[in-house]
């Protein structure tokens, strides 16, 4: 007994635990996916199960025989010293292609002909009838009727079978089968080794008068147009490579020496201190040294004596000699610079001469080798088709002799004992329990390859947040324009009962953080986030706070169809200064503000990059306990990452059985670009009927068991 107790306070206990748990979880989900998708479930079971069944129809019945021969479509004549051996297996077509003449026609009106089944009444016939075309074509189609040829997979062996009234019956057709095809296949042999002598003679003479006018054609063109050989061509165009990377090293020292005069010319131009630098002369540095000493000389003495000193005046003339000899070395280097790009400029022009005239020679090697081309082709085409067929006569004349089939008989016919196939109740049995498989595999598929959100788990584990309410789908027959009065007119509903538990959960979240600001989002359009932005205004209002809906949807503009048109909404406070009271309304049944996004019809950009936005947003703060924003749709539009960035909660809408999981995690991903604050999902829209069926058990499908108290559920 005690083995049966679980000591939590032990590591492996508790992990054996969770793993146990996981495992029951994995089985339960696939068990509800089954339950949840019965119709698919049920059409792929009966479709697996009419397969089956039409298979089991074909198979043999009691009274069979069967030959195994093997196809050998690769064999070669090993008399032949020229006949290649293929490395490669033949193509599976060729082998599919046999079996196909194994069940032709002729070979089964050969075995009519051979056993003369013409005369025998299982086949339509009577004693002493003739081989009539009537009769052979009568017995052939029942022959082919009742064999059984296939393939054994993807191997060369070939299965031939034959259904009868009796066993030795089976066995004869069966082998007549196989000696049929053999014969058929030697005599097509034998008939193409005859056409092809025959063509093959007619052809040679003319084929090989053509290959030595084709080739005299050729040496003709080279002789008129002085064509060079491949080597002096290869000789040509390495010359014309190397003049090619002489022209860019050329070109590189052109532009390097242009560079350098510019930039010394620039610097003598603003007569700046660097000129030494630039021109990377040592001489103006010493000069620039010297200038340097003898204007801190002439600034001392100044400073002592009056300008009319000698000493001073001796510095000056100094001061002034150095900077007249640092301009005339300034001058020369310039204009050594420009000698030196000058000769630069010639050098490469020199290249570029030499490089046209090389590729000059080439294209007109090369345009008269155009022609030499087609003329060569033809020929070397003409040669090659005279050589092939010159051999290929040398072949058949070695074959002629040496013809065999491409196949051999591994075993003749020997009947087989009774199928399992042949059992009904077996292969009803088998075909349900395969069907039974096939449907869950099927739904199983389905699932993995269409992966949506459903339960609470399917959030966590695809986005890591928390769910901060789960909405059940109600049937509500009004018009989509009364359907956000359900709450207010039903406040004792399941819907109204939701809604008021996720503004519970935003009012204890509250104190963990400021929560005044709240968008509501979604991934894509028709998830329901309108008209939840809507409920949760209305919810938070009959708790006597103040709230505001904001409708920032400005391409759909749907929460603005659910109140009365304003003459002005957020575009025009932002861009026209309307004043906040001339744009707010006030619904008199729920008691909430609505906001509209614009009241004219042109679509403003980039409104919500506006810094006005957040002065808008302080203002309503100040005014309202709570603003709820309705944003546009998270992929696909930008205005909803600048308004979830702006808002203190994001609550994400999902779908239920419909929000693919990838588009979810997306989305979350660009609430997590946007530094999003205080992000939840909201499950909407939970079918609980199926979600009951699902069984995930984990918390998101509690409303049916209070289907006294919510009477719309049942």
């Amino acid at each position: 007994m005690n083995n049966l107790l679980l000591d939590y306070h032990s590591p492996n206990a508790l992990l054996e635990f969770q793993n146990r748990d996981n495992a029951l979880s994995g089985l339960r989900h696939a068990i509800g996916a089954v339950r949840g998708n019965w119709r698919l479930a049920v059409i792929s079971a009966i479709a697996i199960f009419g397969l089956i069944m039409c298979a089991a129809l074909l198979m043999p019945g009691a009274h069979y025989a069967q030959a195994l021969v093997v196809l050998h479509p690769d064999q070669s004549n090993l008399a032949l010293p020229s006949s290649p051996q293929s490395a490669l297996p033949p193509d599976t077509s060729a082998i599919d292609t046999e079996v196909e003449v194994i069940r032709s026609p002729t070979v089964a009106a050969g075995v009519v002909r051979k056993l003369k089944l013409y005369q025998d009444p299982d086949f339509g016939g009577l004693e002493g009838a003739g081989p009539t075309a009537d009769n052979v074509h009568k017995a052939a189609a029942i022959v082919m009727d009742n064999s059984r040829i296939r393939r054994v997979g993807l191997t060369y062996a070939v299965q031939i079978g034959y259904v009868a009234s009796s066993t030795g019956k089976a066995q004869r057709i069966a082998d007549a089968l196989v000696g049929s095809y053999i014969a058929e296949k030697l005599n097509e042999k034998l008939a193409q080794v005859q056409r092809a002598n025959h063509d093959l003679g007619q052809a040679l003479s003319g084929l090989r008068k053509h290959a030595l006018d084709a080739q005299a054609r050729v040496q003709e063109y080279m002789n008129d147009h002085d064509l060079l050989d491949d080597k002096s061509t290869s000789l040509a165009e390495g010359e014309l490579s190397a003049l090619n990377q002489q022209v860019a090293d050329a070109r590189a020292a052109t532009t390097e020496r242009q560079a350098r005069v510019m930039a010394a010319r620039a610097q003598v131009d603003i007569g700046g201190s660097d000129v030494g630098e630039t021109l990377a002369s040592r001489t103006l540095g010493a000069l620039r040294q010297k200038e340097a000493e003898a204007a801190a000389s002439v600034a001392q003495l100044e400073t002592q004596f009056r300008p009319e000193y000698p000493e001073v005046k001796k510095a000056r003339a100094q001061l002034n000699d150095i900077r007249a000899q640092i301009g005339a070395e300034t001058t020369r280097i310039v204009s050594t610079l420009k000698s030196e790009a000058i000769a630069a400029e010639k050098k490469e022009a020199s290249f570029a001469t030499s490089r046209d005239a090389v590729m000059d020679q080439i294209k007109r090697n090369n345009n008269a080798r155009v022609g030499l081309l087609t003329l060569q082709q033809g020929a070397d085409s003409a040669k090659t088709i005279y050589e092939t067929y010159l051999k290929r006569a040398s072949e058949v004349t070695a074959q002629r002799g040496l013809q065999q089939v491409d196949a051999t008989v591994e075993s003749n016919a020997v009947p087989e004992r009774g199928s399992l196939f042949t059992n009904i109740r077996f292969i009803v049995g088998v075909a349900f329990i395969l069907a039974l498989i096939g449907g869950a595999l099927a739904v199983l598929f389905w699932e993995m390859w269409t992966p949506r959100i459903k339960s609470l788990v399917d959030v966590s584990r695809e986005t890591g947040l928390k769910v901060a309410g789960v909405l059940p789908q109600v049937a509500v027959t009004s018009a989509p324009g009364e359907a956000a009065n359900h709450l207010v007119e039903n406040p004792l509903t399941a819907i109204a009962e939701a809604f008021r538990g996720l503004a519970g959960y935003l009012a204890i979240s509250s104190r963990q953080g400021h929560s005044k600001i709240i968008a509501v989002t979604s991934a894509i359009p028709g998830e329901g986030k309108t008209l939840n932005s809507i409920c949760l205004a209305r919810t938070l209002a009959a708790t006597g706070a103040r709230v505001v809906l904001l409708d920032c949807d400005l391409r759909r503009a749907s929460a603005s169809k659910f109140f009365s048109r304003s003459n002005a909404g957020i575009a025009e406070i932002i861009e026209r200064s309307v004043p906040l009271e001339h744009a707010l309304l006030r619904d008199a049944r729920s008691r909430i503000w609505f906001l509209a996004g614009r009241a004219s019809s042109a679509i403003p950009t980039d409104l919500f990059g506006d810094t006005r936005i957040d002065d808008l947003l302080a203002v309503l703060s100040e005014r309202f306990d709570h603003i709820v924003i309705d944003t546009p749709p998270l992929l696909g539009f930008a205005d909803a990452r600048l308004l979830a960035s702006k808002a203190d909660r994001v609550l994400h809408v999902v779908k239920w059985n419909s929000t693919p999981a990838t588009v979810l995690r997306a989305a979350i991903d660009i609430l997590r670009q946007s530094c999003a604050h205080n992000v939840d999902v909201v499950l909407n829209q939970v079918n609980l009927r199926q979600q009951m069926l699902y069984g995930y058990a984990d918390g998101s499908d509690y409303y049916h068991r209070y289907s006294a108290a919510y009477p719309e559920l049942t």
